[in-house]
């Protein structure tokens, strides 16, 4: 795992200098225990000012030490063992993890010196209630957990927009993937159709991704980016209303339900479904998680008409959405078929078993047919991402059955583990503690396992070495509504199967409550929430670019604050620039400047990247009016009027504006043909 704010010997330096400290502080708080310092019978909840005083502090101290000082001790063990191996992966594995080992320690810390107390109203919610799956009160979302998962919610999408909208305005949006989700609305409303004049024909030929057309409406009454961008933000922090119900319904706990909710907020894997690595602000699939938690929620309430019509808009987002959705079903079926059958069961299986075979369906006439047939017959145009494994899905199944070895090789192999500790470590691995539910994940990890992405350009961001797709990028973002149902299932009472068949037919929603009883309490899933919400906040210390953790507010770091969000002049330059060019020009400009020319007649690129609209030739099409150049932006080769490939071969065909730009921006206009 990448640590963006520190070096990697740094923060394992400091991590074993943590764990060591740690590893000692037990040593001698086990030490002054044994001697007879703390004989007092331990409270469950005492206040700091109460009448034991400082022994309370020592107890407190010592009981947030006692887990993280194992934890560490551990560590430190595994630690001095990989440097006595030869080939040094583990050492190179550990050096990895130290963000996440870093986390932990200090998450096991806080949870054990701080009480913890389940203060859910009973009227609202019991584990009897959660077990039966009924609907949930309305006066649920009156509590004050629920009042605090809001606030917090609401305070993540104000500062999440506030970054959208600073990288907008500082021209740190890249067009490709983001804002040419605007110019498919705008086009489509104006006559165009469905593309961005990047794609290489209708937008249908790269996915089968519609759910942003669902916005049109909203775009008509603000056509702009931002609106975009505000409504992504806003369907990632809406995530927590599903999780809460979820949670509450499971576990008969409002408490347990706000401490995860509280973490998807601080869950930094899903931050980069915000902003990328790669500053790419906007995708689709920030739509279509909210329809993925809701078809969750609705199906394990039985609600089975509200949940299909959730993860049929799910299956919008994107096809390989479907592989999640078709887990689901698949997951859904085999635990209704492991609990006592009843005409109510039988009937939720035949609509889990057709939500599978549905998706199934979807994905491969998506993938094989329809694609295809908008490309004029080639592959899907990601068959690339899988590198030598193969560029189209034949290539791909050909090489699973010649060449297991290879395949096998990269699923089993160090990255791979750390994709897994990288989406489980911040929820304090909870949903391991549920396998079956943690399968429905399995296909789209495989396939994310697989993925070979690589980047070799000297100023990439990832300084000339391979961007992971876990979790940098977007491409896993269909796995965390499955990873946080798991934790969901992993906090709820354990379930036993009673033993014979089933008598008699029960309501809808009542084979629960009659199949399974209860073992442990409420107050134990409100706390293991609570350490999946420090797990969430301490890995987010140094996972995420938000204002979480420390790279936003590292000077050092070209994510920090400074570099990407406080105001320069590169904006108010190009106002200059866009003042000049009328808006029923057809214009051909860089990367970043695209963002501000959707709502041009056309915007094309000008980069080295052929396209369908100039024939896959160089240059740019002869219809171009107006040429524009950043040359600040981070991966500008011309910087001068003398690096403009056009001024050099067809001066008589362009000229170059008089700059007001103080040189950040060239602009060429095309010279009329009959012009001396």
């Amino acid at each position: 795992m990448r640590t963006t704010a520190l070096g990697d010997q740094s923060v394992a330096l400091s991590v074993f200098t943590l764990a060591a400290w740690l590893g000692a502080a037990t040593l001698l708080s086990v030490a002054w225990q044994a001697r007879g310092f703390a004989k007092q019978p331990r409270q469950q909840s005492l206040h700091p000012n109460g009448r034991h005083g400082w022994l309370f502090s020592l107890r407190q101290v010592e009981s947030g030490l006692r887990p993280a000082g194992l934890c560490s001790a551990a560590w430190l063990l595994i630690w001095l063992a990989a440097s006595l191996q030869a080939s040094g992966t583990l050492l190179s594995l550990l050096v990895a993890t130290v963000p996440l080992s870093f986390g932990v320690m200090l998450a096991l810390f806080l949870h054990g010196l701080l009480p913890i107390a389940d203060h859910s109203a009973a009227s609202v919610a019991s584990p009897q209630m959660s077990e039966t799956a009924h609907a949930m009160p309305a006066r649920l979302f009156r509590t004050w957990q629920f009042a605090i998962v809001v606030l917090a919610a609401l305070l993540w999408q104000s500062v999440s927009f506030w970054q959208n909208t600073r990288l907008y305005s500082e021209l740190m949006v890249p067009h490709g993937d983001s804002a040419m989700y605007e110019e498919h609305l705008w086009n489509l409303w104006h006559g165009k159709g469905f593309r961005s004049y990047l794609d290489q024909g209708l937008f249908l030929g790269e996915h089968i991704q519609v759910i942003h057309l669902l916005l049109l409406p909203l775009h008509m009454l603000w056509p702009s980016y931002l609106m975009m961008e505000w409504v992504a933000s806003a369907c990632l922090a809406f995530c927590v209303v599903p999780i809460f119900r979820l949670t509450t319904v499971r576990t008969g706990s409002t408490t347990a339900a706000m401490w995860l909710a509280l973490a998807w907020l601080l869950f930094f894997p899903m931050h980069f479904l915000d902003i990328a690595i790669d500053l790419k602000t906007l995708r689709p699939s920030c739509y279509g998680l909210p329809f993925l938690f809701l078809g969750i929620d609705y199906a394990e309430r039985r609600r089975t008409r509200a949940a299909g019509i959730c993860l049929l808009i799910a299956l919008l987002t994107q096809e390989d959405f479907a592989l999640i959705t078709g887990s689901i079903g698949l997951v859904l079926f085999l635990q209704s078929w492991l609990r006592q059958p009843s005409e109510t069961s039988r009937g939720f299986q035949r609509w889990s078993l057709g939500v599978f075979l549905g998706s199934v369906l979807w994905v491969l006439l998506a993938v094989l047919v329809v694609i295809p047939a908008f490309r004029g017959g080639e592959v899907v145009h990601y068959s690339r991402y899988f590198g030598d494994l193969g560029s189209s899905p034949g290539e791909l199944v050909r090489t699973t059955l010649t060449a297991p070895g290879r395949v096998t090789a990269m699923l089993f192999s160090q990255r791979t583990l750390l994709y897994l500790l990288v989406l489980t470590v911040p929820l304090g691995l909870l949903p391991w503690r549920r396998p079956l539910i943690l399968s429905a994940g399995l296909v789209t990890f495989i396939m994310l396992s697989l993925i070979q992405l690589g980047n070799d350009s000297p100023g990439s961001a990832s300084g000339g070495t391979e961007l992971p797709p876990i979790p940098y990028h977007h491409f896993h973002a269909p796995l965390l509504p499955v990873l946080f149902w798991a934790a969901i299932a992993a906090l709820a009472p354990s379930l036993r199967v009673r033993s014979g068949p089933s008598k008699t037919t029960t309501a809808p929603g009542e084979d629960l409550k009659s199949s399974f009883t209860l073992k442990p309490s409420v107050s134990r899933a409100a706390s293991r929430a609570r350490l999946a919400c420090f797990c969430a906040a301490t890995t987010a210390l140094t996972g995420s670019l938000m204002p979480c953790g420390t790279t936003f507010w590292s000077t050092q770091s070209a994510y920090g604050r400074t570099q990407l969000y406080a105001a320069t002049e590169r904006g108010a330059m190009l106002e200059r620039v866009l003042a000049k060019i009328p808006l029923q020009s057809r214009v051909a400009s860089t990367d970043y400047v695209h963002t501000r020319l959707t709502h041009y007649e056309r915007s094309y690129d000008y980069s080295d990247y052929l396209r369908a609209v100039n024939q896959y030739r160089p240059g740019v099409p002869d219809d171009t009016d107006y040429i524009v150049i950043d040359t600040t932006h981070r991966y500008s080769q011309i910087r001068s009027p003398a690096d403009v490939r056009e001024l050099r071969e067809q001066p008589e065909r362009w000229e170059l504006l008089p700059d007001e730009t103080q040189g950040m921006f060239l602009v060429l206009k095309r010279q009329p043909l009959n012009s001396p």
